[in-house]
């Protein structure tokens, strides 16, 4: 019921009202439903994930958790399935020990991941469909830190823009829905973790890569701290070859 619905009742001086009045019109909330599936909808979703690989970017989320057809679905995809549920476990404990707020998203993932495995609120289904790809990116970030707890050391010129030489750790696709970026892992020269991050659609990719040998990349540019959990790294904004 809108405003001028609400308004007509309140100008109406023969019509007698209260309080339920106004809002007897009004939609209830809809409730969240299960969805059930045939098995492991984690493993539904790793199968998703295996047949979209060879798609550009946003179409490989195309696909629904209903859509897959169950012969499709190999003990690969079953075994990725059960390395996510015990990496991810393992991980919220480890968070919880350590004290730490769970965020909203986190909290959902831990309702997931302890609930029946064939069956799913219709609220989650976005969580489980993107978790094989947020596995395989944790997986990559666990390898390029080596820690649940790294530091990088603050140089007092963090804040110019100045010359910087960059040895190449890893380079990641992070695949999202509404976005597909690659990001591009450094050590500097004092080990510090350095990130930059350019959509995958852009030109300057191949120009990046052209640059980046053996020798490492040498940019100009600030740094400016960022976190993922405990572990600290830099990013570079607005920098340039040198």
């Amino acid at each position: 019921m809108g405003t001028s619905s609400v308004a007509s009742i309140i100008r109406n001086k023969n019509l007698s009202w209260d309080l339920k009045d106004l809002f007897k019109n009004i939609d209830p909330p809809k409730s969240d439903e299960i969805k059930k599936f045939p098995e492991d909808v984690l493993a539904i979703s790793c199968c998703i994930q295996r047949l979209s690989r060879s798609l550009p970017g946003s179409a490989r989320f195309n696909r629904s958790l209903d859509s897959s057809d169950n012969k499709e679905i190999t003990d690969l995809d079953r075994k990725k399935a059960e390395n996510i549920r015990k990496y991810y476990n393992d991980k919220l404990m480890m968070l919880t020990l350590q004290g730490r707020q769970l965020t909203k998203f986190r909290k959902d993932l831990q309702k997931f991941l302890n609930s029946d495995p064939t069956q799913v609120l219709e609220s989650l289904c976005g969580i489980v469909y993107r978790l094989p790809y947020f596995y395989d990116y944790d997986k990559d970030i666990d390898d390029i830190f080596k820690s649940s707890y790294f530091k990088n050391t603050r140089p007092n010129d963090m804040s110019e823009e100045l010359p910087r030489k960059l040895t190449l750790i890893k380079k990641i696709e992070n695949q999202r829905k509404h976005s597909n970026n690659i990001e591009y892992w450094f050590e500097d020269e004092s080990l510090n973790k350095i990130m930059l991050t350019i959509a995958a659609n852009n030109p300057l990719l191949e120009l990046l890569d052209r640059h980046i040998n053996d020798t490492g990349l040498n940019v100009k540019g600030r740094y400016y701290m960022r976190k993922k959990d405990l572990n600290e790294y830099f990013v570079l904004e607005k920098w340039s070859f040198q």
